[in-house]
């Protein structure tokens, strides 16, 4: 096949990652009433009447469908957190955010939460006004390669060079891994993404490195040839868990993001959805019952609706719903779940006693 097609649907796709901030589309609900008191963000959402949510435009995680609305994994995190703090899961407004530029973003307070796909790490812990949330999705680092004429690996062997996008825990791994002379191979940095995908498209490079899930489902969107393209883990263990990021010091809007994931992760552990919800708030488990009730006491200290977690689920479903529909089982790329599982079921997703 050649590149005249795979350049079109890369030009289509490029548009999609390369939309402006202003691009994204915006729910507006009516402006809530701020309380006082000491929690600042809270304070503004409620006075704006929607959550700020930044992201990163990637296929599955987040992106515009055809009628301009906001849809992905991460565009449904963002929703439930609407739902928790304001009742309404469209009371939302996304902007588009590139690296580094999440991290001045989330401390600027341009957005109130940053789902962008962002690894914790103890640098950024330490170098950033931002505190990160828990885990919500746990990726490796993956490489995606153009295979020889004669059909073998690319990554057997021998010199090549990777496409990566600059600042980002991918390039260090790769750097740590060629100074230690473990493979012959050179790096190449682009500014972002787009551009070392291109790059990768047009066999600028021979190969391109990022999170495995984001070339899963990013290269077969494009009309590239599929059968002459391999997608490998990187020869180094690689750890990418990606957190949400709220401003530094603000502690409980951070306690409102932080359990209001845990709310998702421990509904589907406790096979609680958005169908029975209203059914399990009644007869599950004491947990489940406390968790659907939203410990109204806690939950005026902290801020939050007294039925927070219930809204969360109920308007956008647990943990395991939004996963499948948007890059499970339900949806175009069926990655599978490996680590992105409940603890109970041999994954990594945990939540702290709900009491």
């Amino acid at each position: 096949m050649g590149l005249k097609p795979v350049a079109v649907a890369f030009g289509l796709l490029l548009a999609l990652w390369r939309l402006s901030p202003a691009d994204a589309a915006t729910a507006q609900p009516d402006a809530g009433s701020a309380r006082a008191g000491d929690r600042p963000v809270l304070a503004e959402i409620e006075r704006r009447g929607v959550v700020r949510c930044g992201v990163s435009f990637n296929p599955g995680f987040a992106a515009n469908d055809g009628g301009g609305r906001p849809v992905g994994f991460m565009v449904d995190l963002c929703r439930a957190l609407a739902a928790a703090v304001l009742g309404k899961a469209d009371a939302i407004e996304i902007r588009r955010l590139s690296k580094p530029q999440e991290f001045a973003a989330v401390a600027d307070g341009e957005v109130d939460v940053s789902f962008a796909q962002t690894s914790w790490t103890l640098t950024r812990d330490a170098t950033y006004a931002v505190d990160f949330g828990p885990p919500i999705f746990y990726d490796v680092q993956g490489i995606a390669a153009w295979r020889l004429a004669d059909g073998r690996s690319a990554l057997d062997g021998g010199e090549l060079t990777i496409c990566v996008p600059a600042g980002t825990t991918t390039q260090a791994e790769l750097e740590t891994l060629i100074a230690g002379g473990k493979r012959p191979w050179k790096i190449r940095s682009f500014p972002g993404w787009p551009d070392a995908l291109e790059a990768f498209l047009s066999r600028d490079c021979a190969a391109l490195s990022a999170d495995r899930a984001l070339l899963a489902t990013a290269l077969p969107m494009l009309d590239a040839p599929q059968e002459a393209l391999e997608i490998a883990d990187a020869p180094l263990p690689s750890r990418e868990p990606l957190a949400p990021m709220t401003p530094n010091g603000d502690r409980m809007w951070m306690a409102a993001v932080r359990w209001t994931m845990f709310a998702l992760f421990l509904a589907e552990d406790a096979g609680v959805t958005g169908a029975n919800a209203n059914f399990q708030r009644i007869t599950g488990s004491s947990e489940m019952r406390r968790l659907l009730s939203g410990l109204p006491d806690v939950a005026a200290k902290a801020g939050l609706r007294p039925d927070w977690a219930y809204q969360a689920v109920v308007q956008v479903g647990n943990y395991g719903e939004i996963f499948e529909r948007n890059l499970g089982s339900r949806s175009p790329f069926k990655l599978e779940r490996g680590p992105n599982r409940p603890w109970t079921q041999g994954g990594l997703l945990y939540a702290p006693v709900f009491q």
